[in-house]
């Protein structure tokens, strides 16, 4: 796509580091800074500003909902630059090369407003003037749920134009006139090409068009894009086999161990520091163990029991059968939901990434009995025991707590998204995410 999601991301994030380096300008023009001094700034604020950025983006600054509201978006700006200034602080301190305490006040000052204003210009071009207008063909519930999508975001880049529910409406020189006429970029067609439905007409009209160079969509394909989930209606054995092929990337297992490894036994020696405390919350809170221990399903289907700081009141053994918590459960402490709420609970399941049971990024790992209910539902639910559960997921970050067997499959979705599209970078986008909302509990 010329123009897609990711795109326009990247060209929020350009326009920021010009904002940034467009206000370093101004406030050596207002300071009458010399050219050596200059470029002592220059070089020093360049490090600064890629970690800028970072907060930018870690801080969900580029997600494009935050177009839809300008108080938000600003607010937005604000704490983000608050927390840029302390990062400045501290990059200052570890490179005394100068202490700018007028000139960073400026830079902060300036690049806010030109972000600002950056923003304004970019909404109308984002929702507008580059959105590509999309015609659907179909009327499956996934096309349903695309079209309630394109009508309420319109800054996902899409701008939905027409859907027709039956191909048989329209002639093909009645569709052909209709995709010049209302100059549609994106086409979108239900069982593209595989429906006895698509022969003929339809088969010609779609070759055709993408002659013209119009990006012609699978229902199921653009669906993923746009949801970044995978619909389990269409999920099947042939499926698996012919797109989920993780075990042809062995090779990035074992950078992906060794970055586990590592990273946790860091986080793990410097989390010490904090476990006298919360063992001491724990047992004044509540009676019974500090930690809570059971057995999950991990990788190829292998049980491994897992550790977390307990958060809910202990029962008597044969009481306390598995089953989905929500954020009212009766059985939480008040620790506990504190300790939910920050994650600290699950400090001690860094010991199970020391171990190799668990990774960082991955699926959740379930409870054997939770497990058997949806596979009893969805046998197709195994698929996510193809790599290793994770501390943090893709599916935590886009779905709540589950609270049914329902809301659980539903997060299957965003599973079988990660397991299709897993790399390092977006695993380290993910943990990116997540340290955000651990930041902003």
């Amino acid at each position: 796509m010329a123009l897609g999601e990711k795109m326009r991301k990247i060209i929020l994030a350009i326009g920021d580091l010009a904002c940034f380096y467009l206000a370093l300008f101004l406030m050596a023009t207002i300071r009458h800074l010399d050219a050596s001094y200059f470029l002592v700034h220059l070089k020093l604020f360049s490090i600064i500003f890629v970690v800028w950025l970072a907060v930018f983006y870690i801080g969900h600054l580029y997600e494009l909902e935050n177009f839809k509201d300008r108080k938000k978006l600003f607010s937005l700006i604000c704490r983000l630059q608050v927390i840029n200034i302390v990062l400045a602080i501290v990059i200052f301190y570890l490179y005394p090369v100068i202490t700018p305490k007028t000139n960073l006040a400026l830079i902060i000052i300036f690049s806010s407003v030109f972000i600002l204003l950056w923003r304004y210009v970019a909404t109308p071009l984002f929702l507008k003037k580059i959105a590509y207008r999309t015609l659907l063909l179909g009327n499956s519930q996934e096309m349903k749920e695309i079209s309630q999508l394109l009508s309420e975001s319109p800054v996902m880049g899409y701008q939905l134009v027409k859907q027709i529910d039956s191909f048989s409406d329209f002639q093909e020189n009645e569709l052909k006139n209709l995709v010049a006429q209302e100059k549609i970029r994106v086409i979108v067609i239900d069982n593209l090409l595989k429906d006895g439905n698509t022969s003929g007409f339809l088969q010609k009209f779609v070759i055709e068009e993408m002659f013209q160079q119009k990006e012609i969509y699978d229902t199921i394909e653009f669906y993923e894009m746009v949801f970044k989930r995978i619909p389990l209606s269409v999920v099947d054995e042939n499926w698996f086999l012919n797109y989920l092929k993780v075990y042809r990337q062995n090779h990035s297992f074992v950078t992906k161990r060794l970055f586990d490894f590592i990273a946790a036994l860091i986080i793990f020696l410097i989390s010490l520091i904090f476990w006298p405390f919360i063992i001491l919350a724990i047992k004044i809170d509540s009676a019974g163990p500090i930690f809570y221990s059971s057995w999950r399903v991990g990788q190829n289907g292998r049980l491994f029991k897992i550790y977390k700081f307990r958060s809910m009141y202990a029962l008597p053994e044969g009481e306390n059968w598995p089953r989905w918590a929500n954020q009212n459960d009766s059985r939480i402490t008040k620790v506990g939901k504190f300790l939910r709420k920050t994650h600290l609970d699950e400090l001690p399941q860094l010991i199970n990434i020391l171990k190799g049971d668990m990774s960082f990024v991955g699926p959740r790992p379930m409870e054997k009995e939770l497990f058997d209910l949806c596979i009893k539902e969805k046998p197709i639910y195994y698929l996510r025991n193809i790599i290793k559960p994770g501390l943090a997921g893709w599916a935590q970050l886009n779905y709540p707590y589950a609270a049914s067997l329902e809301d659980e499959l539903k997060k299957f979705e965003y599973d079988l998204y990660y397991l299709r599209n897993r790399s390092f970078w977006f695993d380290v986008a993910i943990i990116a995410r997540t340290i955000k909302i651990l930041l902003s509990f």
